[in-house]
């Protein structure tokens, strides 16, 4: 099996849980006999759909998520990411995810062109950000980036910001947009701005690397922003402080004309540092630091080290992402990228890797970078050609989104296996190839209360196929299908019935089993309604519209 597969190991099963008290029961809110509705779909005429999972009470139709996992601990969080379409099979829908680690959807967010979501901080409260608009697409030269605008939404997924404005930066021929802020990078900082990457079409001397002297670059931005006015607080310029020759790019057919402007820098990432700016450059393959001047304090880069002297083996990289630097001390550091060391499919790919090196503060070459990680797994190797991420985690896994291969993956500390390299101890496939892509993919805590009501359908029993409940359902006849999008804290449901809407009383109480619950409503109810409980409380956090049996709400 070549690098760009992984062995599919195991199917995610729906499990039928048998219902066990949650709670405080009472003789008037008996358990009810309830279990996971969630459907896996196939395409089964062609190949041209990965597997998705489907509902009765939401339209969400996310991927099948492939898991395998060890046992061995993981960090408690909830994974998030968006799906962007390649080739064959592709997701049946585009949109930004958040999944537990057993492949359950929590939240479906717009079927739209999402980029990079996330949870961050703002004015010190958890916020879900996402970039959303238009990605490029054609030759190597101006393929891969966007413009856009950048949405928070609240812990009630309102939207309480959008960041939208067009840098007064020159489209390419034929882009039409009223935002221009690029996929790659929507950074919150702790001083409450954004750093955003934006690419500017600027015409440019080429000559020195054999193009023309009347030639044409996409110039890469890091730019800092007002999240609230959208005034620019910063702006640097790579063309404007870097030479042309150091890029690892070829120039190819690119730069003779606005319409294929050169992309000899290609800024994927953009981190405060103090006052400073850690900016990274695909094909540079390198990392910059910069002072609020736009001076270029140092270089790190995959093939000699630059101003930190040479790398160990095992240390090089090359057509890197999602550079991040956390300070150990005042004279040391560490830096970490989701290094691809792809850029094309090659007959003999090259394993995209987690990789962090030690790195001298500031730099001395006499003191060059120590190898701390090289996460990959040798047994199932994944190559990215582009995209994807590393991240810490806060109990010292690794979590690593393989880009443009759409794989996900938790790797254990390093201290425990005496190897660089880790050990995988989840993984989740939602593609094959360069099928479907994850730009980036995260594993983080987010507790979420939806300002929208729970969804109740409700069925008859004989239109449910393969009724799961038809042993534990006595004489009831009908089922009811709930889900609330986005809640992340409910626990159970209370069933409210009634013979007509003004006077419902609490009959049951159901186990929240998965996205979607499917439950039994009791025989001879007229009027249904559902109540979430969050955290195994008695309150009720909001309740359903109400569902006429047999008819309409």
């Amino acid at each position: 099996m070549g690098l760009t597969q992984l062995i599919i190991l195991s199917l995610i099963q729906v499990s039928w849980a048998t219902a066990l008290p949650t709670g405080q029961q009472t003789s008037s809110t008996p358990l009810l006999c309830s279990t996971d509705s969630r459907q896996i779909a196939v395409n089964a005429s062609n190949n041209a759909t990965w597997p998705w999972q489907t509902y009765r009470s939401s339209t969400a139709q996310p991927p099948a998520l492939l898991i395998n996992k060890t046992g061995d601990p993981l960090y408690d969080g909830l994974i998030i990411f968006a799906t962007e379409n390649g080739g064959t099979p592709a997701a049946e829908q585009e949109s930004p995810y958040i999944f537990n680690d057993e492949g359950e959807l929590v939240w479906s967010g717009p079927v739209d062109i999402t980029y990079n979501v996330r949870i961050q901080t703002l004015n010190s409260a958890p916020v879900l950000t996402y970039w959303s608009g238009q990605g490029t697409a054609g030759e190597a030269a101006i393929a891969g980036h966007g413009y856009g605008k950048f949405i928070i939404l609240d812990t009630s997924y309102n939207v309480i910001h959008t960041v939208s404005t067009n840098l007064n930066i020159t489209l390419p021929p034929g882009v039409v947009t009223k935002s221009a802020l690029d996929l790659h990078e929507s950074y919150i900082t702790p001083r409450n701005t954004l750093l955003v990457s934006a690419y500017n079409t600027t015409p440019a001397d080429l000559s020195s690397i054999g193009g023309p002297k009347n030639g044409w670059v996409l110039d890469s931005l890091a730019v800092e922003l007002n999240i609230t006015t959208g005034e620019v607080l910063f702006s640097w310029s790579s063309l404007d402080h870097l030479p042309l020759n150091k890029s690892k790019e070829p120039l190819g057919h690119s730069g003779s004309n606005a319409t294929a402007p050169y992309d000899f820098f290609h800024i994927n990432a953009i981190q405060p540092v103090g006052d400073n700016y850690l900016i990274n450059s695909r094909h540079y393959w390198a990392s910059f630091l910069v002072n609020p001047k736009g001076k270029v304090l140092w270089e790190l880069n995959g093939y000699d080290g630059g101003d930190f002297g040479n790398l160990p083996e095992g240390g090089t990289f090359s057509w890197q992402h999602f550079a991040r630097l956390q300070e150990i001390n005042s004279s040391a550091a560490l830096i970490h990228w989701f290094a691809n060391n792809n850029a094309l499919a090659l007959d003999a790919p090259i394993p995209s890797t987690g990789l962090t090196l030690q790195v001298t503060i500031p730099p001395n070459k006499a003191s060059p970078p120590k190898l701390i990680t090289n996460f990959t797994n040798p047994q199932n190797p994944v190559a990215a050609y582009s995209q994807g991420s590393f991240s810490y985690l806060p109990n010292g896994n690794g979590f690593l989104a393989y880009g443009s291969n759409a794989v996900l993956a938790e790797y254990g500390p390093v201290s425990e296996t005496n190897s660089t390299e880790g050990q995988v101890r989840w993984s989740a496939q939602l593609g094959y190839g360069e099928s479907l892509s994850v730009y980036r993919g995260y594993k983080s805590v987010w507790h979420a209360t939806p300002s929208t009501e729970p969804s109740l359908v409700v069925l008859s029993a004989k239109d449910v196929q393969n009724d799961d409940l038809a042993l534990c359902a006595g004489t009831s006849t009908m089922r009811g299908f709930v889900s609330w999008n986005g809640a992340t804290d409910v626990t159970d449901w209370i069933v409210y019935t009634g013979s007509n809407n003004t006077t419902l009383t609490a009959v049951g109480r159901v186990n929240k089993a998965g996205f979607e619950t499917q439950f039994a409503i009791p025989a001879g109810a007229a009027f249904v309604q559902i109540g979430a409980v969050e955290n195994n409380s008695n309150f009720v956090a909001r309740r359903s519209s109400i569902v006429k049996i047999g008819g309409s709400s």
